[in-house]
């Protein structure tokens, strides 16, 4: 099935001791269905907080998200999410942590280690079914986070800078993975990161934020084959539109202090 997933004029504001604060301010976008869409944009401009309420962690204060036609009013198996931290249970195994979201389901046993096997393999990670999270580095660790999310079968999977803790090597090296995995499973991802570098690599579009209150200022198709080279110039000319619209949007926010 195709997912479709629309933000409405989406409004956030917070209470706070000094009073109100607005993180997002009139959000409308669509992401189309088997989407890779990356959300960039200056530090505290809302990006996170803007996938907590697609997520239905949050909710908006004002305007509606929309997934397949019925409005997001809480969480749901629908909707997978991999932390920038792991968030991994350390005292169940691998397995066991894929299985988590499978048993809050109701699963029985059998169908429930099975397609936890089945994802497990997908990331790269057969063999390790029983290790333990101190076990493995880091990018092993998101890896069983990204099987834990793809377990539930999701319409949509929402990323919030899932490679942000491993080091530049590593980083790469998932982001190749994720592709492939992408590319496979056919998922809508919304995916948040401060790279710009991963933002042109991974994305088919890429949605800019301004600074606080987080607005939507533009989105640029990458409309670059895969699989990309990293340093081509047109790879190199995207990610210069967009350092430059992001440059603007700091400069903005040094004169609003």
């Amino acid at each position: 099935m195709n997912h479709k997933l629309e933000l409405r004029n989406v409004t956030k504001t917070f209470n706070t001791e000094e009073g109100e604060m607005e993180a997002l301010e009139g959000i409308s976008l669509v992401v189309k269905p088997n989407e890779f869409l990356c959300i960039i944009g200056p530090s505290g401009c809302g990006k996170t907080t803007l996938l907590r309420l697609v997520a239905g962690l949050d909710q908006p204060s004002s305007g509606e998200i929309i997934l397949d036609g019925k409005e997001v009013i809480g969480p749901s198996p629908d909707r997978g999410m991999v932390f920038q931290e792991f968030s991994l249970f350390p005292w169940r195994t691998v397995l066991k942590n894929v299985e988590f979201g499978l048993e809050i389901k109701g699963m029985k046993d059998k169908a429930r280690r099975e397609l936890a096997e089945k994802y497990i393999e997908l990331v790269g990670l057969k063999g390790f079914e029983n290790c333990y999270p101190y076990e493995l580095s880091g990018g092993m660790k998101q890896r069983v986070a990204i099987a834990r999310a793809l377990a539930t079968e999701p319409a949509i999977l929402l990323m919030d800078e899932p490679f942000g803790s491993v080091d530049a090597q590593t980083r790469n090296i998932l982001q190749e993975e994720l592709l492939e995995i992408w590319k496979r499973t056919k998922k809508t991802v919304l995916f948040v990161t401060h790279s710009v570098d991963e933002a042109v690599y991974l994305a088919d579009r890429v949605a800019v934020m301004s600074a606080r209150p987080g607005c939507l200022i533009k989105c640029l198709d990458i409309d670059i084959p895969r699989p990309r080279k990293r340093t081509s110039v047109e790879v190199n000319e995207f990610r210069e539109q967009l350092l430059m619209l992001l440059s603007l949007e700091r400069s903005k926010a040094c004169i609003s202090v």
